[in-house]
């Protein structure tokens, strides 16, 4: 994808995906032990953010990129709006051909092959602006991708948004 391609397809198209950059555990994150999704596989997750209100930008960016790395597919999908899970959905098939209808399996595969390639690299988080409701922040990975994130607090949680684009270039 191109948004949080920067965040969840930029890593897929990346890697052969099309996600956000690749982002692997830190020294405090454990690596997936066995690269096998472990989140249930619902058709599609109701759009509620597992970050609580209290949580900052980069905090809630942080669990959401988790959630993907760890297939997650509630937490995951929870904190992307539906015009983001979609523009990722599309962006992913076009990319692979992949035919996939839904953020779950837009985040089981991604995260299975996120394993699979290895690719665990850490991510660089800046705040280029917040307010009370909105959040930009510049997300940088080590395998060089790039994004600017949006995320909206309006429904009581951040959301990363359609807003959000991979850097040109």
């Amino acid at each position: 994808m191109r948004s949080p391609r920067p965040l969840l397809l930029a890593a897929l198209v990346g890697a052969g995906l099309v996600l956000s950059a690749c982002t692997g555990p830190t020294a405090s994150e454990p690596a997936p032990d066995d690269g096998a999704p472990t989140a249930s596989a619902a058709a599609s997750p109701v759009a509620t953010a597992s970050a609580s209100p209290d949580t900052g930008p980069v905090e809630a960016f942080r669990s959401w990129w988790s959630a993907v790395r760890a297939a997650d597919t509630v937490a995951a999908c929870g904190a992307l709006t539906d015009p983001l899970q979609q523009r990722m959905i599309q962006e992913y098939n076009d990319a692979l051909g992949a035919g996939i209808t839904d953020c779950t399996t837009l985040v089981t595969q991604a995260s299975a092959m996120y394993a699979a390639t290895g690719m665990w690299a850490d991510v660089e988080v800046q705040v280029v602006s917040q307010t009370a409701t909105e959040a930009v922040l510049d997300v940088a990975y080590d395998s060089g991708d790039c994004g600017t994130v949006h995320l909206d607090r309006s429904s009581g949680a951040w959301m990363l948004t359609e807003l959000s684009r991979e850097c040109a270039g």
